[in-house]
C-alpha cells in the first residue's frame, strides 16, 4: 500500500513537472489551475490504470503450472470508474507443481489452492480431494500424517458439488 501511494504522489508531481517545463521552455506562465489539475489527472489515472491492469500484472508473473481458477471484480462507490466496469481484484488459482496423488490411494489428491487479492498477502491452503467421494478436507499444521505426507487420522472431510473448481482439478488433472 505504501508503494502505490507513493507511486501515485511521484507521478501526481511527474505530471506537473512537466506541464511546469512545457511553460517555461515555452517562456509562457503556466495558468494557476492547470498545474494542480494535471497532478490530479495524472494521479487518477495511475490509480485507473493500476486497478485495471493489476490482474494481467500478477498474471504475467506467475510460474507456468499456476492454474487460475475463479476471478473476482468487484466496484466501489468511492473509486467511481469501478462502476462503470469492476476490473479484476482477486483470484483463486491452484499450484499444479504442489499437487501429489496418495500411491496408496490413487482417488486421493493433494492440492494447493493460492487465494490472491490486490493490497493483501497471498495465501495458500493444502487441501486433500477424495475424487472418489467428491469430498474435501483442509490440511493443517496440526494435521497427523503418514510417511507419504497424507493425513492418517480422521480429518474433516466436507461434500464438495461436481461443479466445484477444485474438485475438477483434482480429479481432471
Amino acid at each position: 500500500m505504501f508503494v502505490f501511494i507513493f507511486t501515485t504522489i511521484v507521478v501526481g508531481f511527474a505530471c506537473a513537472g512537466f506541464i511546469m517545463l512545457g511553460f517555461h521552455l515555452s517562456g509562457r506562465k503556466a495558468p494557476k489551475y492547470l498545474i494542480p489539475l494535471t497532478a490530479a489527472l495524472g494521479m487518477f489515472g495511475y490509480m485507473i490504470w493500476d486497478d485495471y491492469s493489476w490482474f494481467d500484472r500478477i498474471l504475467a508473473r506467475l510460474p507456468g503450472e499456476v492454474t487460475i481458477s475463479e476471478t473476482f471484480a468487484t466496484s466501489s462507490a468511492y473509486k467511481p470508474w469501478t462502476l462503470l466496469k469492476a476490473p479484476i481484484n482477486r483470484f483463486t488459482a491452484f499450484d499444479q507443481g504442489k499437487t501429489i496423488a496418495n500411491p496408496q490411494d490413487p482417488a486421493q489428491k493433494q492440492i494447493t489452492t493460492v487465494y490472491l487479492q490486490k493490497g493483501h498477502q497471498a495465501m495458500a491452503t493444502t487441501r486433500l480431494i477424495d475424487c472418489d467421494t467428491n469430498q474435501a478436507g483442509f490440511i493443517t499444521p496440526d494435521t497427523a500424517l503418514d510417511e507419504n505426507g497424507f493425513p492418517n487420522g480422521d480429518l474433516q472431510m466436507t461434500a464438495l458439488e461436481k461443479s466445484d473448481p477444485a474438485l475438477r482439478f483434482a480429479c481432471l488433472n
